[in-house]
């Protein structure tokens, strides 16, 4: 069964999915960039040529496909905004909830461009995407994982957890 990372933009899913896919020696599924690859777009591209509502129903495709494979995945911060690709994740006993402070969010995140729900907003601004998207999260996690902390501590108590 796969082990799925959920949380915010900039929270480290994909970090730490490396850490997990090396402990346990399984593939790395990064559904942003499995995305890119397949549609050989960028993200933000994808947003500007066809809609949000395209990419979540892509994400969705990818997390039907990997979801009952032996393999780590790392989602995009928004997966949740499709309810059928919310409905998958509830089904899996195997995701954790990332969490981290939103102020270090977005230090993280304010200037990247690859990143469309993101690119250009106040702090405020993304704090009510943060709270908009937190009750999702809350309803999807087997585990909420505190993600302040360094990536191996917060890697160990996801292994510690499995």
């Amino acid at each position: 069964m796969s082990i799925v990372l959920v949380g915010f933009m900039g929270v480290g899913k994909t970090t730490i999915g490396n850490l997990l896919s090396e402990h346990y020696d399984k593939p790395l599924v990064d559904i942003d960039t499995y995305i890119v690859e397949t549609a050989q777009l960028p993200i933000p591209q994808i947003f500007e040529k066809y809609g949000e509502a395209y990419f979540r129903d892509l994400e969705y495709q990818a997390l039907q496909k990997w979801i009952d494979k032996d393999v780590v995945i790392s989602t995009g911060g928004g997966i949740i905004e499709s309810e059928l690709s919310k409905d998958i994740l509830k089904g899996n006993l195997n995701t954790f909830w990332l969490k981290c402070d939103i102020e270090i969010l977005f230090n993280r995140i304010n200037h990247d461009h690859n990143r469309p729900n993101a690119s250009g907003k106040s702090l405020n601004e993304l704090k009510a995407l943060y709270s908009k998207r937190e009750l999702s999260y809350n309803e999807i996690a087997f585990k909420h994982i505190d993600a302040n902390r360094p990536k191996e501590v917060v890697a160990n108590e996801i292994i510690e957890s499995l």
